[in-house]
């Protein structure tokens, strides 16, 4: 298992906590920067989730999002890693989606929507790692 040092993301909208998801972010390496969500993402919490990733997509950069500790990825969570996914082309930037080797509140809303012919999926943290850059 990978291990760097994580820090703790102040999620926040219009001044208010968001509850209900965790992030974390890491950067293990040189243009590589992790953010680890762990909860739910669905109406509540996606504009908090959005808000936190968006800014790690600089140009050239590997986003891993690792969503292995997701507890429910509703409709709106899916419209966020459309977005992130779009966003990471425009920046010639890459967006890596940890799904977790068997974690259905992930995988099934991605295949059911078929995200999983668009996105690019990694079974887990280390294998996002592992894989190359761009």
């Amino acid at each position: 298992m990978s291990t760097f040092e994580w820090r703790e993301v102040d999620l926040r909208v219009d001044g208010a906590r968001v509850d209900g998801v965790r992030v974390r972010t890491a950067e293990p390496a040189r243009g590589t920067v992790v953010l680890a969500v762990a909860g739910e993402i669905d109406v509540a919490q996606a504009d908090a989730v959005r808000r936190a990733a968006e800014p790690c997509l600089g140009r050239g950069v590997r986003l891993v999002l690792d969503l292995s500790d997701l507890t429910y990825l509703g409709s709106h969570g899916l419209a966020v890693l459309a977005d992130l996914d779009g966003a990471a082309r425009d920046r010639s930037a890459a967006l890596v989606v940890v799904t977790g080797a068997e974690n259905k509140a992930v995988l099934r809303p991605v295949a059911l929507t078929a995200m999983d012919q668009v996105l690019r999926l990694a079974p887990t943290l280390d294998a996002a790692l592992e894989g190359p850059a761009a």
